[in-house]
């Protein structure tokens, strides 16, 4: 399977991200430069705990299905569009839902971003689909 594409790209910044929310939710919470807000702007609780820790491990799951399948224009549609689906929710749910229809820099749209272009990668510059040999030899 050929690695180095935007899909393997958007697996990296998946699994990364999975990584962080899983083991070290705390993170969410940080503020790391001045005009980029954190994820939330309350406390962590425990059910935000849990709650990250769970969407955590869904990125891992996502990251690995990324970075192992070899994409093709068969099976690729689907999933790319599930991605870009996720896109779409998770910029909703940060400018509306979250920051009232105000657009605040956080880490949530750099997942909208990989997730997008991702998708699109895998709907519209998938690999060719490999032909299965015949099982029969030439002489």
């Amino acid at each position: 399977m050929p690695h180095g594409d935007f899909s393997d790209m958007g697996a990296l910044v998946l699994l990364a991200g999975g990584i962080q929310q899983t083991f070290y939710p705390h993170l969410c919470f940080k503020t790391y430069h001045p005009s980029v807000k954190p994820f939330f702007d309350t406390d962590i609780n425990r059910e935000m705990e849990v709650m990250i820790r769970f969407c955590g491990t869904f990125l891992l799951i996502i990251g690995c299905m990324l970075f192992t399948v070899r994409w093709n224009t068969i099976n690729g549609k689907l999933s790319g569009l599930a991605c870009v689906g996720a896109a779409v929710n998770a910029a909703y749910c940060t400018y509306v839902v979250l920051d009232a229809e105000e657009f605040v820099p956080r880490p949530f749209y750099i997942y909208v971003v990989v997730l997008a272009i991702t998708g699109l990668h895998l709907m519209f510059n998938a690999n060719p689909v490999i032909k299965a040999a015949d099982g029969k030899k030439k002489n």
